[in-house]
C-alpha cells in the first residue's frame, strides 16, 4: 500500500478553483450540524484534488475518491489537538497501512483529513472500509464511536467529466450492508444482537460483560510508602476468561480484549489525575499471547504509541504467562519492544521456574510470584522464602502479589521482598488513592486489627 505526496499543484487552502461556490441550503439551528458537514463536504479543495487524481491517467477501476476527516476527534480534544495531532497523524498512517489494501494510495489532506483512492473495490465497498478506518480511529482515540456522525466524503467523475461529491453516514452503509446480506424474512442488524464467540464458547447466548479493571495498590518495602498500583481484573473478568476453554484462540482473544481495556484504562486514569498533580507508579500487565501474535501485538503498540509522554516515566509492564524455556532473543525482543512506552519491565509468575537468569540477560528489572489462593498459609510462607532470594542473586527485585495475612506479610518482609501486594496491603478498588507512608510494624498492626474484626 502506497503513502504519497500529495500532487504538486494541490494547495491545502480551500480556494475554489472552478469559480462556482457549493450551493447551501441550510435553515435554521435544528439543521446546523448537517449543514456543516454538506458544506465542507463539497468545498473545492476537495473537488480539485479529485479532478488531478482522476484524471492523472493512474488505474483507478472503482473511479472515485474518499475523503475521511478527523474533525471530531480534534474539536474533541480541543486545546490538547495541537500538542498531539503528530501522534494522532502517526496512528492513523499505521492504521490505514493495516486496512487498506498495497495497491490502495492515500496522503492527508490538510490538518485533519485524508484522501484515498482505492485500486479495486467499488464504491460501496471502499465508502464502508472508509468508515470503519474513522470508527476505528474514534474508539481508540476517544473511547466511543457513533456512526451515526462519521461521514465519508466520495468523489465521482460524471459521463460529462465534471466531479460530483456525495456524502454517506457510516451508520446507513452498515444497515444497507447487513439488509444486502440477510436472509428474507431476519430483522436489520439493529434489531439483531451480533452474535459472540465468546458467548458460543461458554454455552449460552449471552454476551460476556466488557472486563473490567480494578488498581492494586502495592507497598514498597524500602521506602516504607503505598505510591504504586498495578492493574487487576475483576472476579467477573477472571471468571469470565477462565471458562472460555473450548478454543485456545478464543481465549488469547478474550486475554487480549483484557490487556487493551486495562492499558487504556490506566492510561486514561493517570492522564485525568496528573492533570489534577497526583502523582504515582503504574502497573501495566500485557500477556505474553498479546504480544505473542503479529496481529495482536500491532494493535497493542499502536495504543501505547499513544500514551503521553509525561506519562511514560511513571510507568511499567508486568509481563504474564511467559513460557517455561522462553529463548533469551525472544524475550529481549518483547523488553524492546515495551520499553519506548515505560520505565521498566517485570515479570510475573504463577508457579517457580528457573528462567529468571534468562530474565536478567533480557533486560527485565523484577519478577515477581503470584500467590495461589487455593495454598495455605505453610505453603505460601514455603513459596516466598524459596522464590525471593533467586531474582536478587541476579541483580532483580522481588515482587510478591497476592498477600493475604500477617503471617504471608511478615514471611515476605523477612525474605527480602522489594514490593508487596494483596489484600494485607489494601483492596483493589476502582481508583488509586493517595499515597501512604508507613512502616512494616504500622503494616502489621493494621493486618492484625482488620483480622480481629473480621473474626468477631
Amino acid at each position: 500500500m502506497n503513502a504519497v505526496q500529495p500532487p504538486p499543484s494541490a494547495q491545502d487552502d480551500h480556494t475554489d478553483r472552478t469559480g462556482i461556490a457549493p450551493p447551501c441550503h441550510c435553515d435554521g439551528a435544528a439543521k446546523a450540524a448537517d449543514c456543516q458537514a454538506s458544506c465542507h463536504l463539497n468545498d473545492s479543495s476537495f473537488r480539485e484534488r479529485a479532478r488531478e487524481i482522476l484524471f492523472s491517467g493512474r488505474l483507478i477501476t472503482a473511479g472515485a475518491v474518499h475523503l475521511i476527516g478527523l474533525e471530531d476527534i480534534r474539536e474533541h480534544l480541543g486545546d490538547r489537538w495541537e500538542r498531539v495531532k503528530e501522534r494522532v497523524h502517526v496512528y492513523t498512517d499505521r492504521l490505514l497501512e493495516k486496512m487498506l489494501s498495497p495497491q490502495d494510495v492515500w496522503f492527508r489532506h490538510g490538518d485533519s483529513q485524508f484522501i484515498i483512492v482505492f485500486a479495486h473495490a467499488d464504491i460501496q465497498a471502499a465508502q464502508l472500509i472508509c468508515g470503519k478506518i474513522v470508527e476505528s480511529l474514534h474508539q481508540s482515540l476517544l473511547g466511543h464511536s457513533d456512526t451515526s456522525q462519521i461521514v465519508v466524503k466520495t468523489a465521482l467523475m460524471e459521463i460529462d467529466g465534471s466531479i460530483a461529491v456525495g456524502s454517506a453516514r457510516l451508520d446507513e452503509l452498515l444497515n444497507a450492508a447487513s439488509q444486502s446480506k440477510a436472509p428474507a424474512g431476519q430483522p436489520p442488524s439493529g434489531e439483531r444482537r451480533r452474535p459472540s464467540l465468546a458467548a458460543f464458547a461458554l454455552g449460552n447466548d449471552e454476551p460476556p460483560p466488557p472486563p473490567k479493571v480494578l488498581f492494586r495498590p502495592v507497598y514498597d518495602v524500602r521506602h516504607k510508602v503505598i505510591s504504586t498500583y498495578t492493574c487487576r481484573p475483576d472476579l467477573l473478568t477472571c471468571r469470565n476468561i477462565n471458562q472460555i476453554i473450548m478454543a485456545e484462540f478464543l481465549q488469547e482473544e478474550a486475554i487480549f480484549e483484557y490487556d487493551m481495556e486495562a492499558l487504556c484504562h490506566a492510561v486514561r486514569t493517570y492522564d485525568e489525575l496528573y492533570k489534577k498533580n497526583f502523582r504515582y507508579a503504574q502497573t501495566i500487565p500485557v500477556h505474553f499471547e498479546t504480544l505473542a501474535s503479529a496481529r495482536r501485538r500491532r494493535e497493542y503498540l499502536q495504543s501505547c504509541r499513544m500514551i503521553p509522554p509525561c506519562l511514560i516515566p511513571f510507568l511499567a509492564f508486568e509481563l504474564e504467562g511467559l513460557p517455561q524455556g522462553i529463548p533469551n532473543g525472544r524475550l529481549a525482543e518483547l523488553v524492546t519492544l515495551l520499553r519506548p512506552f515505560g520505565r521498566a519491565t517485570i515479570v510475573i509468575l504463577r508457579e517457580e521456574n528457573t528462567d529468571i537468569g534468562t530474565y536478567a540477560r533480557a533486560g527485565v528489572k523484577g519478577v515477581g510470584l503470584a500467590m495461589d489462593f487455593r495454598d495455605g498459609d505453610q505453603r505460601c510462607i514455603d513459596k516466598i522464602n524459596a522464590f525471593c532470594p533467586v531474582p536478587r542473586k541476579h541483580g532483580l527485585f522481588a515482587y510478591l502479589d497476592g498477600i493475604r495475612n500477617v503471617e504471608q506479610f511478615q514471611a515476605a518482609i523477612e525474605a527480602g521482598a522489594a514490593y508487596v501486594g494483596g489484600a494485607v496491603v489494601g483492596k483493589d478498588s476502582e481508583f488509586p488513592e493517595h499515597m501512604r507512608r508507613c512502616t512494616e510494624r504500622q503494616m502489621l498492626f493494621r493486618a492484625r486489627v482488620k483480622a480481629r474484626r473480621e473474626s468477631a
